[in-house]
């Protein structure tokens, strides 16, 4: 991969590979390597995405790789006309895909609506389903709580601020299990979740709303 990167840096140079900035005065960027996955930055224009294609086919056919195009697609601005996204993805030979993915399970786009995490509600919803409500006392379902569902969020939340529906959607999860209610099983909710949630010493069950822990995991990483 090393061959590859001195490959952009090369055309970088020679002003064939435009690199992108995320601000007028910030630093210009062309790739980033994850391991086995590369990221690549340029202006959208056809000398742009030739120069792509160029360096892509010297580095397979000196390695004897190929490039899965299965796997490999382009990400426009919104500003980038149809037309030309078309254009430059024939260029390429990738499709274009508005959603770019995630990389260790984290999306590499900076969420833009609640659809982009809503499987981490289903995957709370899931990990709560397959336990019988009935069978747990009060203190089996905190404990299962506070070691799998409160968790579950854990990874996203220290890298991205979730919506307030999702977070609210965890909480309500969160709240109906502590009761064992269920849409088809409606239970008594003899304390509030405020109450719930404040520590011990001051009466509560210690558990922590999605919001707070959310903001207390971003504010460490910063």
């Amino acid at each position: 991969m090393e061959y590859l990167g001195q490959l952009i840096e090369e055309k970088c140079s020679q002003k064939l590979w435009t690199p992108v900035k995320t601000s007028l005065g910030g630093l210009p960027f062309s790739h980033l390597m994850f391991a086995d996955d590369d990221v690549l930055f340029v202006k959208a224009d056809h000398v742009n995405c030739s120069t792509i294609r160029d360096v892509l086919n010297e580095f397979c056919s000196r390695f004897g790789q190929t490039i899965s195009e299965a796997k490999s697609w382009v990400f426009f601005s919104p500003n980038v006309d149809r037309d030309i996204r078309e254009s430059l993805c024939n260029i390429l030979g990738f499709a274009s895909n508005p959603n770019i993915g995630k990389y260790i399970g984290i999306l590499i786009k900076h969420l833009g609506s609640p659809l982009d995490v809503n499987f981490i509600l289903d995957r709370v919803k899931q990990k709560l389903a397959g336990w019988k409500t009935n069978l747990l006392s009060s203190a089996g379902r905190i404990i299962l709580l506070q070691a799998s569902s409160l968790m579950i969020p854990s990874y996203v939340m220290q890298c991205a601020l979730l919506p307030t529906k999702i977070l609210e959607g965890i909480d309500r999860v969160n709240y109906n299990f502590l009761w064992g209610s269920f849409e088809i099983a409606r239970r008594i909710h003899w304390v509030g979740w405020n109450k719930v949630m404040k520590p011990k010493k001051e009466g509560g069950l210690g558990l922590q709303s999605a919001k707070g822990r959310n903001i207390a995991l971003l504010i460490k990483l910063n």
